[in-house]
């Protein structure tokens, strides 16, 4: 194992500054295990990026220690490439590491993993290309594993990202807040390359783990290898309907709810007829305003973790 080279990258802002220290203590854990071991980690997400991608290639794998959006900036850094990506979880929502069944508070369990999977085959996991499409828009390109989020699930997670709270209770609180002058957007949609459909919808979400919003299972069947993305949907439903929601997703069942619908994807472009712009979401970061395609990369990006189908669905 000594000539395996590992970039680490840690959040230094992730779970109140929690991420950094688990970074170190996993660095430490990796070096006593006969692993090199770079710090990439920088004071921002733009410096963590600019110097791991100067070494990519230099790399065996690249260890990203903090919430979501550390794992999609992780994942754009080594997409298509020999790298691999390893994750320690220590957000606040955790949303990828649950969908791949990953130990949550556990960074010696966590290095466990990683140090058995870099002996391992390489699994590979599908991507989520995100675009902008907007005709005066500026050229964007990001990549997420989890979620793009286009609806009120996209303005819950714009108030969250403001709080101090827990992600349980912020998420929760965010829901309150964004429910009583919410109205549902006017969308308009292309998926496939098909023709392009009108709706008018409180949730427009494209999954990929089928998890969000700190343990939502609102896609049960997404699978992260299939190389399908789920075009996920809620219509005709009013505020205090929409309100009873979200409890539902946690119990699992919600998919009978009138107006929701889950399809398999490959690509969806999709924009506002009209009213306010709206951004989207994505792996619990801000991103692009619609218009955007959305598009699957299969087997885009080698992780280290064993993937089995109880923890991709």
């Amino acid at each position: 194992m000594s000539r395996l080279r590992v970039g680490l990258l840690s959040n230094p802002t992730a779970a109140l500054g929690t991420a950094r220290r688990v970074g170190r203590q996993v660095g430490d854990l990796l070096r006593l295990a006969g692993i090199s071991v770079v710090d990439l980690s920088g004071p921002s997400a733009h410096v963590a990026r600019a110097r791991a991608e100067e070494v990519r290639d230099t790399l065996t794998a690249l260890v990203v220690v903090g919430g979501d959006g550390t794992v999609a900036l992780g994942a754009e850094i080594v997409a298509g490439s020999p790298v691999r990506l390893g994750i320690v979880p220590a957000g606040s929502g955790n949303d990828l590491a649950r969908a791949l069944g990953l130990p949550l508070n556990d960074p010696e369990e966590s290095t466990r993993i990683l140090l058995h999977a870099l002996s391992r085959p390489v699994v590979t996991v599908d991507a989520i290309e995100v675009v902008s499409t907007g005709e005066h828009a500026l050229p964007h390109r990001s990549i997420a594993l989890g979620n793009v989020n286009l609806g009120f699930d996209a303005l819950v997670n714009a108030r969250a990202n403001s709080s101090q709270h827990s992600h349980t209770v912020r998420y929760k609180t965010a829901v309150l807040r964004e429910l009583p002058a919410f109205k549902p957007f006017p969308y308009w949609i292309e998926v496939d390359g098909g023709p392009r459909q009108e709706l008018d919808a409180s949730i427009v979400t494209i999954s990929n783990s089928g998890i969000f919003g700190g343990g939502m299972r609102i896609a049960p069947q997404a699978r992260l290898d299939d190389s399908s993305l789920e075009l996920i949907t809620l219509e005709g439903i009013g505020r205090a309907e929409l309100l009873r929601f979200f409890p539902r997703v946690f119990r699992g069942t919600h998919t009978s709810v009138p107006g929701f619908a889950i399809r398999p994807v490959r690509e969806v472009t999709i924009g506002l007829r009209h009213g306010r712009a709206l951004r989207a979401y994505s792996d619990g970061e801000a991103r692009t305003l619609l218009p955007l395609t959305a598009r699957i990369l299969p087997g885009a990006v080698r992780l280290l973790a064993d993937l089995t189908p109880e923890d991709a669905s």
